[in-house]
């Protein structure tokens, strides 16, 4: 899949999430735990990527954010170009309509002796930042989208809106940059009704190919973010994770709801 190079530098991440916290509540939460297994497809560092995630969801849902929980994670370059990362630091989840911001954050191994299976285990501190207009009946559902992919299968999930009819964007980053899969030059933008089942890709001959843009890699981590809005508001900007903010930020909480995930292409 084509994309354009993204390149995202920390400072600029942390002006505009900074910018976004002042109309926003805060709400502190201790010890909010989350955990995921280690197993043959997921290595240590991946398990404790996933339960960092894990907790931090739980951390906005113990803040009182119920509905429409996801996470965006700023990426950067490093000034050499060499080398890609994820910056999970201190401020990397969003929600709907909240914000976590990690103070602590200990990390643990645990066997578990009756299933014979380890975890990795993030526990954090962190403040919240919440919005408090929302709209609690609107949310995106969204179904069969699998935690690892094989190289060359085809990613297909199924949606539906509740509350309202919409339109939708689906954004997609990987280690080379980010698109917009949807709406395209093959599948144009349409109303979605409220409560009716779609399914991504919408036309059958479309098919998103699964491809690692580094061959040398294991694994190489995706960013899905789809984003359903009441009213059809375009994208227009370069596809980067602070042009996406500020544009799901300029629209308010209750015109909006998102969908997150992360996902692995073995």
């Amino acid at each position: 899949m084509r994309v354009k190079r993204l390149s995202v530098f920390l400072s600029v991440i942390f002006l505009i999430f900074n910018t976004f916290l002042f109309a926003q509540k805060t709400v502190t939460v201790k010890k909010v735990e989350g955990r995921w297994e280690v197993s043959e497809d997921i290595t240590m560092k991946q398990a404790e990527e996933r339960a960092f995630l894990e907790a931090k969801k739980t951390a906005l849902q113990e803040a009182g954010v119920m509905e429409n929980v996801w996470s965006v994670f700023g990426q950067i370059s490093q000034e050499n170009g060499q080398e890609f990362h994820e910056a999970y630091s201190q401020m990397s989840v969003l929600a709907i309509s909240g914000m976590v911001n990690v103070t602590d954050k200990k990390v643990d191994k645990i066997w578990d002796e009756q299933a014979k299976r380890l975890y990795k285990v993030v526990t954090i501190n962190a403040t919240v930042k919440k919005e408090d207009k929302i709209d609690s009946e609107y949310a995106l559902e969204v179904k069969g989208i699998e935690p690892i992919y094989k190289v060359g299968e085809h990613f297909q999930c199924r949606f539906r809106v509740h509350g309202t009819d919409s339109f939708l964007k689906f954004f997609w980053f990987d280690n080379s940059g980010g698109a917009m899969l949807y709406p395209n030059n093959y599948e144009k933008k349409m109303m979605l009704k409220a409560g009716e089942e779609y399914t991504i890709p919408f036309d059958n001959s479309v098919d998103y190919t699964m491809e690692k843009q580094d061959k040398n890699l294991d694994s190489e981590k995706i960013n899905i973010m789809m984003v359903a809005t009441k009213t059809n508001i375009p994208f227009t900007e370069s596809v980067s994770y602070v042009n996406v903010l500020k544009w799901i930020y300029s629209i308010p909480a209750e015109q909006r709801c998102s969908f997150y995930e992360l996902i692995l292409i073995k």
